[in-house]
């Protein structure tokens, strides 16, 4: 038995943001999945145009595919210990 790594990418594009306007400071939330398929978006509250490909963004979506995909070798480990 093993965790599948479809499972793991599947995770990661369901895994929500917090995307914030640096214009009038309003939050979001938005699935990574959706981010990648996006350059940008407006703003819901004020309508300005937030960038979504910068460094912080790519940055954060990065630790969050290294984490999950150092939780899914924990867990294949221990499975295989079973």
């Amino acid at each position: 038995m093993s965790v599948g790594t479809d499972t793991i990418s599947e995770i990661v594009s369901n895994y929500e943001l917090t995307i914030a306007c640096e214009k009038c400071g309003a939050q979001t939330q938005k699935t990574i999945g959706w981010i990648r398929q996006h350059r940008d978006m407006k703003c819901p509250q004020c309508e300005a145009v937030i960038v979504l490909n910068t460094s912080r963004i790519t940055g954060t979506i990065r630790s969050v595919e290294r984490r999950l995909g150092d939780l899914q070798s924990q867990l294949t480990e221990r499975i295989r210990k079973l």
